[in-house]
């Protein structure tokens, strides 16, 4: 196998009555011979989307010549019901099989009863143009957009990102999430919903999760029937959050009796107008950063909803 060389192992299988093709992507790294880095990817209805990290693996067997074993199996009930899978990639080299991938995680299928989750309050599109959609929410008491944001990056591969705005302020929830789309952004829209937690103050915690939905194409019929079938969708979820802290009108007071609450300075807040000039593109917090944290809100920071 050449350097540049590139192998795709295709698997097909159904979830949830979505069908799924899973790829592994095999290829040849160029500074160490017999060295192979192993990715993963999954589509579902029109998007694909990259799952596990990537690993590598020295082969002294042909690349082109590889079996896997792929399959999923439900871990428990979940909400929605039968939309919740574990995911398992192994290769096997003769009578010897290695795992590669592992997802305990996987959320995919087809039409989920999404009102079977009582206490959840959804999210409702207003708006929508060619690279930007806004989704409308009360999220504790507090009205909520929520913003898609699609981004160009090549023929066919697009960047994602959430962010919201409430009140005059917001920020990104995650952004740079990469997916593979064989249809116009157009047809993807997304299914948004906060479930509330229990906290103190009440209404100041909630779970946020984002789903994607694509069309299910049903196979072309085989009779003259005319009748065209319920429209049907395969949903996927792309990003969850189980410490969204937001709300209205939140009453701290509530701590109880042993809250110290801070009094504004009267002459805060202070404007150093004359300096403005000579922190330009520099970090105006008057300390250094503690260093890199890895952000509740990236599309890789997993918590488990089980």
């Amino acid at each position: 196998m050449e350097s540049q060389e590139v192998v795709t192992y295709t698997y097909n299988l159904c979830a949830g009555s979505a069908p799924l093709q899973f790829f592994i992507v095999v290829e040849a790294e160029a500074d160490r011979p017999n060295h192979y880095t192993f990715s993963l990817s999954m589509k579902a209805g029109h998007v694909e989307r990259t799952l596990c990290e990537t690993i590598t693996m020295r082969l002294s067997i042909d690349p082109r010549r590889l079996n896997f074993s792929v399959f999923v199996f439900p871990p428990r009930s979940s909400l929605p019901a039968g939309c919740l899978y574990n995911l398992r990639v192994w290769l096997r080299t003769g009578e010897i099989d290695h795992r590669l991938f592992g997802d305990n995680d996987l959320w995919v299928g087809r039409d989920p009863d999404f009102r079977s989750i009582g206490d959840a309050s959804f999210a409702i599109l207003r708006n929508a143009t060619q690279d930007m959609l806004i989704y409308q929410a009360v999220v504790g008491r507090a009205h909520v957009s929520f913003i898609i944001r699609w981004q160009l990056v090549e023929v066919g591969l697009y960047s994602l990102s959430l962010d919201y705005e409430a009140g005059g302020a917001g920020r990104i929830l995650f952004d740079n999430y990469e997916l593979r789309l064989d249809c116009e952004p157009q047809t993807v829209s997304f299914m948004i919903y906060s479930i509330p937690v229990s906290s103190t103050p009440a209404g100041a915690s909630h779970r946020l999760r984002c789903w994607l939905r694509t069309p299910h194409v049903f196979p072309s019929p085989t009779s003259s029937v005319t009748s065209q079938p319920a429209e049907s969708y395969i949903y996927q979820r792309l990003w969850k959050c189980d410490d969204f802290k937001l709300g209205a009108k939140l009453n701290f007071e509530a701590l109880g009796n042993k809250l110290s609450m801070g009094i504004q300075d009267p002459v805060s807040p202070h404007f150093d107008r004359d300096t403005l000039s000579i922190y330009q593109g520099r970090r105006r917090s008057r300390l250094p950063p503690h260093g890199d944290v890895a952000s509740p809100g990236s599309p890789h920071h997993i918590v488990n909803d089980r």
